[in-house]
Formats: C-alpha cells, structure tokens, sequence
C-alpha cells in the first residue's frame, strides 16, 4: 500500500472520528420532554411503550388542542453516525431528524400516564406495509426515535430517544457479542502519621464505600461482573471504622475480581525509577495477603489488571506487567495525553490500545469518552441515560458486524472518567438494560484482555508513547529508610534477645517509603526513632581520655564502663596501638554490661619497647557498627627486659669490682704509711 496514502487515510479516520465525536451538554433543555420510562428491545410486531412527562414550562398549556409526533429515523450503521444525531438534537430547538423515515401521531388526551403531566402511550411496529398507527421499521437494528408535543403545527417539546428493532424469525440474526467490562476505582486513602498510625477521612472514605456497595449490588441484580480497585489499607482501616459496613462490602465483593494493590500506596512508576522494583513487589504481595485476610481470597483477586489514572512510565508498565499484569485500564483523559493518542478513534473501534514499552508493547483499554461523560453527566432521566448507554454499545457492535470484523474479538470498558464508583442510580438501569439486549456480554476485564484484538490501522499498530516518571523522591526516601535500618540493627545488637522495641523501630522505618506518610510526617518518624536509638547509646559511659602506666612488658588493662540504663547492654572493645609498640589481645566476642554498676573489661597487653605510645580505645556496637568515635589513650612503660638486666648486672659487678679495687688499695696504704715514719 502506497504510504502516503495510508497516513492520509489515518489522518481522516482521526480528524473524522474527532471532530463527530466531541462530548456535548448532555443536561437537558427547559422545554425538553422527560423520558420516564420506555421499552428498548422491541420485537418486529412489537410496540414501542413510554412514559414521558411535560417540562416545568409547559406544566400549564392546554394539551386538548395538541398532540405526539413519534418518528423513526433511519437506522444507525455505525457507532460514528450516532453522535451527529444526538449533537443535532443537542443544538437544534426543537429537536429533528435530519432524515425522518415515518412518523405516527397521537393526541394526548387518549393517553393519560400514572401521575399529572405525564402521558403514556404505545406505537405498534410494521415490517411489511405503511400504516398511519404504526412505524414502519422493516429491517433490525438501531434507530433513533423522536417524541415531539405539536400544537397548532408547530413543535414545543421533544425528546430524542433510541430503539432496537429485534429480528424476525425470518430475519438473519448474528449471535456474536461484544463484551463490556466495567472498571470501578476508588479513590479514598489512607493516611499514616509519624507514628505509624493510620487514619482514613471518615465522611468521604463511608462515602464512597457506601456507593460502591450500592454499585456492586446494582451490578450483582443483573449477574454483572466489574473489577475493581480498593487499597488493601483502606479496606483494613474501614473494619475499624464501619464493621457493618465493611461486612457488607466483603460480601459484595466476593462476586466480582478485586485489582492486586501494593499493602501501602507506591507508585510502580516511581519505584522503577528509583530501582525500587523489589519493594514494589514485595508489597504487591503483601497487599495480597492482607486482602486474603480481610475475606477476598484469590479467586477474587486479580494481577492481570491495572489501572491508570495517573501518569505510568514504560518501566512502570513493564515492572506490572513482568508481575502478571496483561491489561492496563488508562481514563479518557490520560489516555488523550499520550503522544501517538489517536483520540476518540478508538472508541468507534472497540479494540486494545498498544502502550510502547522498552521492549514490546502493553495492551490498553481505554475508558470509553462518550460512556463515561454520560456517568458523570447523566441526561435529565435515569432511562434517557441508560438507553444512550445502550445505543453507543449497539452502535459500535453493529458497525463492527456490518464491517465483516469479529464481534467477539471486540469489547468496552465502561468506567467513570477518573476511574470512580459509579452512581448506582444509573449502573443498575443501564446494567438491567444491558442484560436484556442481546448481542451485548457481560465480561471482566481479565476476559477482556484475552478477547479482543489490538487496534491496527492499514494493518500496522500505532503504539502510543508512555511519559517519563521521575524517581528522586522514592529514592531519597528508601535511602534515610536504609540509613535508619542500619542504626536500628546497630542498637537492637545491643539490646538483649527478644527486645520489642527494635521490632518497633524496623516497622516505622519500613513506612518512609509509602506517600501514605506525608513528607512531614516522614521526617518527625525518623526524628522520633534516632532520638530512642541515642538513648539507648548513650547510655553506656564510656572512660575519657586517661595515661595508663605499665610497670612491666605483660599487664592486664581495665577498662571501666558504666550502663545507666535500665537493662543489659552489650558492646565491643577494642584497644590497637598505631606505632607498633603495644600489642593487645582483644577479645572479639560482645561483652554484657549489667544495668547500674561499672564493669571492668580487662584486656591482656604486651609492651615491645619502653617509653610513651599514643592507644586508640574503640567501642562498637554488637554489629561492628562504631558506638562513639576513637577514644585516645596514652600507654607509658617503664619496664626491664632482659637486655636492661644484664646492663645492670655488669655495672653492679664493675661497681662491687671497683669497690672491693678501692678498699683493698686504702688497706695497703694504711700497712705500708706506719714503716716509713722516723723512729723517735
């Protein structure tokens, strides 16, 4: 295929497909008339049924004079022809098909509906002839329906409103079905102070868990399945903070598959970033664990799916996806971020995004726009909304069949467009509505994922482009984490076996890199734990700087310390002699320090030479983690050695020798001095 051309065909497919498919106001005009209630699935010699009511506006005019106009438009091929029909109605007062195909007319007064200003009536179908009671719908299939209030031929009230013409028993019908799966997030958090106390936003976190109970049983009365995403903490703390109500939930949930989610919130985005990926699996499993133990077990929970309403980088999308992740669920407004978005293309397409990864690609379901926008704002009633709802399903199914595509490759994720819990007001119609049209299946999003085919245009996927997510935040965290880890081993080294405190310790420590913990708060919890961890080593007095005099080449040295706390510590001591001099035999092993009284650590010390040498005394922790910096000491030796000996030993006998020499030599004087003298 030529490739300019394919790009130009893309192009269109895009700018046709966006600029059909921009949301519009779906709040209902003042003179609108309300759609109370209205049969959707209507056989070929059906009726369509409805019950509307007139607009505040017109609660006064006289109705004896006017009358119902039902139309049929022509049937609705694809999915991208439905929006122009629905913006036509949007932006014209009043509301017309631009190519009506028969019309029936009744006068209110004949149909008189359950309460005041409401007007029930019912329009036979005709597949073979023209008749002026009924509508001629000769083919299955979607159509729009307008309901007008006519008086003197002009139009004063309408509504837009859809049909599906089931097949006739001579009719071909396809049993394929498109698959919609429903995503439902939550969006309440935990919150962790410097003490490791957990603590959720009582108002909204019931709230919320109140709506999506009601959801889930919206859901569970027409036997439809949705996944969905609840951190593991928040579940825990709701069992302590509405047990009835967190009972009720378990049971609920039982029925549908709960998203695998780390025990403490962390980003798998930053946790890449920051090389963090064996932290984030740990607490996946952790967050496993604690959701087993609250009741979901795991035929409930789910790692094939995950979900996206916040940025994900391509190594966060890898790290889920080596996890067991095989779907990723991004909202409407991410997913339009992304560079290579093709935008609401894909929801005429009902097929699986391509996310580029550093290698390969991830598949991605796209919260569909149109659906979400219409549970998030509803039409003025909760049938007129479902029935939208409805049409945008059938719409695409039909225009995947008359295409010649698989319908069973095809699905839609219906979620709010930031990954919400739905008003149960409008899931259960809608899902009700849903179960009853055929060619619509029900489905998880994990059957999603191995059911539908990737997008491809011209046969060539068109990835989109994940953006970066930076890491230094996580990083800076689990670097004090590891730092405050390494204290807290120094100190329980010290502390005797089974302490509970350090158990303590590690737990806070384990938190820092959750963002459960404010950055705040973080700080104060490793202000709170350094602060205990200096206790516990100051309290163990260690000597000051002091000579030491050695009176021999052997000697035994004492060296005093004194614990002042409350229980037995332990420490190593070391002496070591930088010149040589001094060689001490230091015992490797901890010594125990009894609380309260001084102890004397004696190590054995052998001198080389005599004179003063500089000792350094270090103390450690248990660990060999340094308790306080060197402690300078001075040896001083005053020792005789063998050498010394044998030098005093010769001058002593040199000495006694010149002694006895000298006694001796005055001896003989004192003999020989009488004999000389003169005789008198």
């Amino acid at each position: 295929m030529n490739p300019r051309r394919g790009l130009l065909t893309l192009f269109g497919l895009i700018s046709t497909s966006f600029l059909a498919l921009v949301p519009t106001p779906a709040n209902a005009a003042q003179s609108d008339l309300l759609l109370i209630s209205q049969n959707f699935n209507i056989a070929a010699d059906g009726a369509l049924t409805a019950t509307v009511q007139l607009p505040a506006s017109l609660a006064s005019t006289d109705m004896s004079t006017a009358l119902f106009a039902i139309t049929v438009g022509q049937r609705v091929d694809k999915r991208e022809d439905l929006r122009p029909i629905i913006d036509r109605c949007a932006d014209s007062s009043p509301c017309s098909l631009s190519r009506p195909d028969d019309t029936v007319p009744i006068s209110p007064l004949c149909c008189p509906g359950p309460q005041p200003g409401q007007y029930t009536f019912s329009v036979p179908l005709e597949t073979a002839e023209v008749r002026p009671d009924a509508l001629s719908i000769p083919r299955a299939g979607l159509y729009p329906i307008t309901i007008e209030v006519q008086r003197g031929g002009r139009i004063i009230s309408t509504v837009l409103t859809f049909i599906n013409r089931l097949a006739a028993p001579d009719e071909a019908a396809s049993d394929a079905a498109l698959s919609v799966g429903f995503a439902i997030g939550t969006h309440s958090e935990v919150h962790l102070d410097s003490k490791g106390v957990t603590s959720l936003d009582d108002t909204s976190t019931i709230s919320e868990m109140t709506s999506l109970a009601d959801a889930l049983d919206a859901l569970d009365a027409s036997s439809v399945p949705a996944t969905v995403r609840i951190e593991p903490a928040v579940l825990n703390g709701l069992q302590q903070l509405d047990s009835s109500l967190f009972t009720r939930l378990v049971a609920a949930l039982q029925l549908h598959r709960v998203v695998a989610e780390t025990q403490w919130p962390l980003d798998a985005s930053e946790a890449s970033a920051a090389n963090q990926q064996a932290l984030f699996t740990s607490w996946l499993r952790d967050g496993q664990d604690q959701l087993s133990a609250l009741g979901l077990g795991p035929s409930v929970m789910t790692r094939s799916t995950i979900f996206a309403n916040t940025p994900i980088s391509p190594e966060g999308a890898t790290l889920q996806r080596d996890l067991g992740a095989a779907l990723m669920v991004v909202t409407p407004d991410l997913y339009d971020s992304l560079d290579g978005t093709i935008y609401f293309f894909s929801d005429n397409k009902g097929e699986l995004i391509q996310a580029q990864l550093p290698i390969g690609t991830f598949d991605t379901a796209v919260i569909d726009h149109g659906i979400s926008d219409l549970l998030a704002t509803p039409l003025a009633t909760p049938e007129l909304t479902r029935i939208y709802v409805v049409a945008n399903l059938l719409a695409l199914r039909q225009g995947i069949e008359i295409a010649g595509d698989d319908v069973d490759r095809r699905s839609v994720v219906i979620g709010t467009p930031d990954l919400g819990v739905p008003d149960a007001a409008l899931l259960g119609p809608i899902t009700a509505l849903m179960a009853q049209t055929p060619g619509l299946r029900a489905a998880t999003l994990d059957d999603v994922a191995l059911r539908t085919d990737a997008l491809l245009i011209d046969d060539v996927e068109h990835p989109v482009t994940l953006p970066q997510v930076d890491g230094t935040g996580l990083a800076t965290r689990v670097f004090k984490q590891a730092t405050l880890n390494n204290e807290i081993d120094g100190v329980e080294s010290m502390l005797p076996d089974g302490s509970d405190e350090p158990t303590g310790w590690h737990d806070l420590a384990n938190l820092l890199p959750t963002t459960a913990l404010a950055v705040r708060d973080a700080d104060d919890m490793i202000a709170t734990v350094e602060s205990q961890l200096t206790d516990v080593r100051d309290s163990v007095q260690v000597p000051e700087p002091y000579t030491v005099n050695l009176a021999g080449k052997s000697s035994t040295v004492r060296i005093r310390f004194v614990n002042n706390s409350d229980v037995t510590l332990r420490i190593k001591v070391q002496l070591t002699s930088p010149s040589g001099k001094l060689v001490f035999a230091n015992n490797p092993d901890a010594v125990e320090l009894p609380p309260g009284v001084p102890t004397n650590i004696p190590i054995q010390v052998e001198a080389r030479s005599n004179g003063t040498s500089g000792v350094s005394l270090d103390v450690f922790m248990p660990n060999d983690a340094e308790l306080v910096p060197t402690i300078p000491l001075k040896f001083r030796v005053n020792a005789l050695g063998v050498g010394n000996v044998v030098t005093i030993v010769v001058f002593v006998l040199v000495l006694l020798w010149w002694l006895e020499h000298w006694r001796s030599t005055r001896r003989r004087r004192r003999q020989v001095d009488p004999d000389t003298l003169p005789v008198s």
